[in-house]
């Protein structure tokens, strides 16, 4: 079973769900207002568990995807589009689900750190 090698005493992990614009991996600023959900675990075990829930359920519901590293994931419907005002043009609606740390860097399971 693959481990984070560089997990050494007490961590956090945050599984975050997101909705916008971006894919979630681009931490924009005010990213935070994409966030739909965050579940918050001791253990990446558990992290894992909850994104590998989400990631099921939206596998089954949007047909395309993007992902980044082992734990950051990108789905979308090229249907579903939002009016964007300033840009005057519709733009797609990216689903996301991300794990990441204590200083919201995402977690790799090879032990690298992104973000």
């Amino acid at each position: 079973r693959d481990r984070c090698v560089w997990m050494q005493g007490e961590n956090m992990f945050k599984v975050i769900e997101t909705a916008g614009h971006d894919k979630p991996w681009w931490f924009l600023e005010d990213w935070e207002k994409m966030i739909v959900s965050t579940e918050e675990f001791d253990k990446i075990e558990d992290a894992l568990c909850s994104y590998q829930a989400l990631y099921l359920k939206f596998e089954n519901s949007y047909p395309e995807k993007r992902e980044k590293g082992s734990c950051c994931v990108a789905f979308w419907n090229t249907v579903e589009t939002d009016y964007c005002v300033p840009c005057e043009c519709d733009l797609q609606i990216f689903h996301g689900i991300m794990i990441v740390d204590e200083n919201n860097q995402l977690v790799d399971l090879k032990g690298e750190k992104r973000g």
